[in-house]
C-alpha cells in the first residue's frame, strides 16, 4: 500500500487543502483524496507540483507500506480439534 504524508506536510506548512490545490494548480480532490489515502490515481505531473509547492521530495510526501495480513479471527489453526 501506499501511504501519503500530504496531511502532515501541510500542517508543517500551515496550508489548507484549497490553498495548496490552487498553488500547485491541481483539483482540491487530488489532495483531499492524497490526504484520506484514497488515491488511486494521481498524475505524475500533479506530485510534482505538490512537491514543489511543500519544498519536499516524492520519497516524503509517498510511503510505501506492507499490507497488513488479513486476520482470522474466526478460523481454527491446522490441526486444531
Amino acid at each position: 500500500m501506499v501511504r501519503s504524508h500530504l496531511g502532515e506536510l501541510m500542517q508543517r506548512h500551515q496550508l489548507k487543502a484549497a490553498e495548496l490545490a490552487q498553488r500547485a494548480h491541481v483539483n482540491r480532490s487530488t489532495v483531499s483524496a492524497l490526504t484520506r489515502d484514497r488515491a488511486t490515481r494521481v498524475d505524475l505531473p500533479a506530485l510534482e507540483r505538490i512537491c514543489m509547492v511543500l519544498g519536499c521530495g516524492l520519497g516524503e510526501l509517498l510511503e510505501i507500506v506492507p499490507d497488513e495480513p488479513p486476520q482470522h479471527d474466526n478460523v481454527p489453526f491446522a490441526g486444531a480439534t
